[in-house]
């Protein structure tokens, strides 16, 4: 059986109501990864250590893979 055009409809809405949701929690997180660099900026200036090069890298890492998730995002949805 086909199905009919209101179901059609409101799965259409579903979809879209997902994908709104995925771009949303990118941004959101992008957001966070950016809030987390500027931490570690400000605790590198405080605090100075060893690992804090290696602590700024991650953080970078972190920030840049987050972006790349939400051009993934924003591509396939």
């Amino acid at each position: 059986m086909l199905p009919s055009s209101g179901q059609l409809f409101s799965d259409e809405i579903l979809l879209l109501g997902i994908k709104f949701m995925f771009v949303t929690g990118g941004l959101l997180y992008t957001l966070f990864a950016f809030v987390v660099v500027r931490q570690i900026s400000i605790m590198g200036k405080t605090i100075r250590t060893v690992a804090s090069p290696y602590i700024k890298l991650l953080g970078y890492i972190h920030f840049i893979a987050a972006i790349v998730v939400l051009i993934y995002f924003f591509t396939v949805l």
